[in-house]
């Protein structure tokens, strides 16, 4: 994490080393980034640099954390409840914030998109990011079966491993199927916003809401 000095520095300069940073990791990959040309650029000498961060990684993963919070920001700002509109049409509508997060910060989620690409994240940012994604679906797992949208019976954390698991993996697999690269989709498009994206995310939805075992059809 960034040091007290740079959160102490006045919001303009702070923000204006920040979005040169965006700007640098976002067109670069993490071994090409120079911290000569970040500094260079935001006009700031280079031992002032060290004194906000504690070298090239601390300022990733301080962008990193950027997105992450961002995010669930934007999921926190007028979401659907799934007390009322369920958890798996709520998984669903995340979808659906996950294209506004895009559109809404297309600097960031290329630095996102470099490292997803290259599943380049600092251990402590991992370890962090996937202790808040388990909480997250272990909350809503519990909520699942106050509801009774997931059978009572079901392991919360064993459930919200799974969870996490299978989007993570999802993430890959659709990454790979919509043809994404460091510099994001295709045609620019958001991510949720290709056709196929869309139907393969769906399908998981629907196996996890309904399993893959076949229902044996109960005689009269």
């Amino acid at each position: 994490m960034p040091k007290e000095t740079f959160f102490n520095l006045p919001v303009e300069k702070r923000e204006h080393i920040t979005t040169i940073a965006i700007e640098e990791f976002g067109a670069s990959d993490y071994a090409e980034v120079s911290i000569s040309r970040i500094v260079a650029r935001a006009g700031i000498a280079k031992g002032s640099f060290y004194q906000y961060f504690e070298d090239k990684e601390d300022l990733y993963s301080y962008l990193l954390d950027l997105i992450v919070q961002k995010k669930w920001e934007l999921f926190s700002l007028d979401h659907p409840d799934p007390q009322h509109i369920g958890v798996f049409r709520y998984l669903r509508w995340m979808a659906e914030a996950g294209v506004q997060f895009e559109l809404a910060y297309p600097d960031l989620m290329r630095v996102g998109y470099r490292a997803f690409s290259r599943n380049l994240y600092p251990q402590e940012f991992q370890s962090r990011a996937r202790q808040k994604a388990h909480e997250f679906y272990r909350q809503l797992v519990r909520l699942g079966k106050e509801q009774g949208d997931i059978p009572c019976e079901i392991d919360e954390d064993l459930a919200a491993y799974l969870f996490d698991s299978i989007f993570q993996g999802l993430g890959q697999y659709l990454f790979l199927r919509a043809g994404m690269s460091a510099d994001g989709a295709p045609g620019g498009r958001a991510f949720f916003e290709w056709p196929e994206v869309i139907h393969v995310f769906e399908q998981a939805i629907h196996i996890l809401e309904h399993g893959m075992g076949k229902r044996q059809e109960v005689s009269a």
